[in-house]
């Protein structure tokens, strides 16, 4: 899946771009990192997506894809067979669906005869990617 950058119109009034230029300058000047802007409560990480899950997110979506592709499926049989919009299921697998909900990735994945099953690892075993390669997993 290949990112696309998005321009539009900036709308923002003279004052506001003034704020966002001042915020700007100071995070150049202090160079907090997200720890230090949690500490100081400038920060919500409950707000946001991280990169790291936005890929994770995205990569689920693309096998999901790939599964409804393998199945000789188009998007209209899985927008029928799931009850979501076509609009929706295409913009779901282009990536412009930024946080689908659950649901809907449960009726995506059942569209196709397949079901999302949910674990979790600590972020700290997960092998750390340098020059695009992933690292070996030392096992004790």
């Amino acid at each position: 899946m290949k990112t696309r950058r998005v321009f539009r119109r900036n709308r923002k009034t003279p004052e506001q771009r003034i704020q966002e230029q001042a915020l700007r300058e100071k995070l150049q000047q202090t160079k907090p990192s997200l720890d230090d802007l949690i500490r100081r409560g400038e920060f919500d990480p409950d707000a946001v997506m991280t990169m790291g899950m936005y890929a994770d997110l995205q990569e689920a979506i693309q096998t999901l894809k790939q599964e409804r592709l393998r199945a000789g499926q188009s998007v209209s049989d899985v927008a029928e067979r799931s009850g979501l919009d076509r609009a929706v299921v295409s913009r779901l697998e282009n990536g412009k669906q930024e946080n689908p909900t659950v649901a809907t990735l449960m009726r995506y994945a059942a569209a196709i005869g397949k079901r999302i099953l949910w674990s979790y690892e600590d972020v700290a075993e997960k092998a750390p990617v340098t020059n695009g390669k992933a690292r070996q997993r030392r096992t004790a």
